[in-house]
């Protein structure tokens, strides 16, 4: 049966409370109750024809289930089908963000909710030696049509310091992903296929270094392919910054899976909402693969 996944940054779902009450102050007028509001309505409009909502969402810049309980509570009320809540342990202190999934249907297995003695050295901007790692990530095996698609929602270091000085963290944090993605894209067959999607706020462009080690293309393994990228260019962008638009945010799917998506698309959001647009792709796992 076809479905519809998604990836969205939500741009701070954070209460007003302790021990983050400091981002409460990004709040709309209306507070938390507002936020859950437009947050919300702006995904319900996400997909195919104007949209009717995912099935399957990964989310971005949240605090947790204190905000995402409420988000899950409102998004029934409109009518999603979206029922479990799969959320990051964060390894991010000071923002506190962590992301998470929301899906129509269970997960596989037990997700992976954070990365622990993954570092990995680099050299920064400034020559000197680091450690870099992942502190908002998440894996959700989920169970779709008798099979399973794995995700892996991902949020990369951001771009506050200057692009091309935290775009080597951002590298370093890609092979990471990379690393722990491979074993999974690397399974299946033709007749047993497997299904892996890598979502989320990657905070570089679709030719970027970042995206070519996350799509496979530096290595001898097999490729990813972006969901969006035989779309026009003038629509590939999800973020405007100083009047450029970019494409920040990406739906990466493995072959089995790219060869059977439906659609792809953006849909804007309004500013007020988020200062990202959210990225969509249609699937049905059931069908067959091209000749």
């Amino acid at each position: 049966m076809p479905f519809v996944f998604a990836t969205f940054n939500a741009y701070w779902l954070f209460d007003n409370q302790a021990p983050l009450q400091r981002w409460g102050l990004r709040l709309p007028a209306g507070g938390i109750d507002e936020k859950i509001d437009i947050v919300a309505d702006a995904i319900m409009r996400i997909g195919p024809d104007g949209g009717s909502g995912p099935d399957i969402l990964a989310l971005q810049e949240v605090e947790g289930l204190v905000t995402l309980e409420p988000l899950l509570k409102k998004l029934n009320q409109l009518g999603s089908p979206l029922k479990y809540i799969y959320c990051s342990e964060t390894l991010d202190p000071f923002t506190g963000q962590n992301v998470a999934v929301l899906s129509a249907t269970p997960a596989s297995i037990a997700p992976v909710t954070r990365l622990d003695q993954t570092a990995m050295p680099y050299i920064d901007a400034r020559e000197n030696e680091r450690m870099g790692s992942l502190g908002k990530f998440l894996r959700v095996d989920i169970e779709v049509d008798e099979t399973v698609l794995s995700v892996f929602n991902i949020h990369l270091k951001s771009r506050i310091g200057g692009v091309e000085e935290t775009r080597k963290l951002r590298n370093i944090q890609a092979q990471i992903v990379r690393q722990l993605s491979r074993p999974r894209v690397e399974q299946g067959s033709m007749r047993r296929p497997a299904f892996t999607a890598i979502a989320g706020d990657m905070n570089d462009s679709p030719k970027s270094k970042l995206l070519d080690i996350l799509n496979g293309k530096l290595d001898t393994s097999y490729n990813l392919i972006s969901a969006t990228e035989q779309l026009p260019v003038s629509e590939q962008f999800t973020h405007t910054h100083d009047g450029e638009p970019a494409q920040l945010d990406h739906i990466l799917l493995s072959r089995f899976t790219h060869d059977r998506m439906l659609a792809a698309g953006f849909t804007r959001v309004p500013d007020e909402v988020s200062d990202h647009d959210a990225v969509w792709c249609q699937l049905d796992l059931t069908i067959a693969p091209p000749n």
